[in-house]
């Protein structure tokens, strides 16, 4: 089988999927709505030398991911800290 080179992570009721340099985060809202977001990530040092050296491309590598992974968690987070903020307002209204 032909590799791909997509991989993904799971979001906050969603999903987030890279291919290269592009990546998409879907992300069902909660009046059920999915929202789609799809942007270009270069990446911390696209490009260099460092990337040709085992040991530092494995760690450039992680780096990526968790910064990659933490924007795209976030994105996902925000549409739930809204809710949240409108459920509480409601909440000291009914009081």
């Amino acid at each position: 089988m032909k590799y791909s080179g997509i991989g993904g992570q799971a979001v906050m009721e969603g999903v987030m999927m890279k291919n290269g340099d592009r990546y998409a985060v879907a992300v069902r809202k909660p009046d059920g709505e999915i929202t789609v977001d799809t942007k270009e990530y270069k990446g911390i040092l696209a490009n260099t030398n460092i990337k040709k050296i085992p040991f530092a491309r494995g760690v450039v590598n992680f780096m990526e991911s968790l910064v990659l992974g933490m924007k795209t968690l976030m994105f996902s987070a925000s549409f739930y800290e809204e809710e949240e903020n409108t459920n509480r307002s409601q909440k000291k209204s009914l009081s």
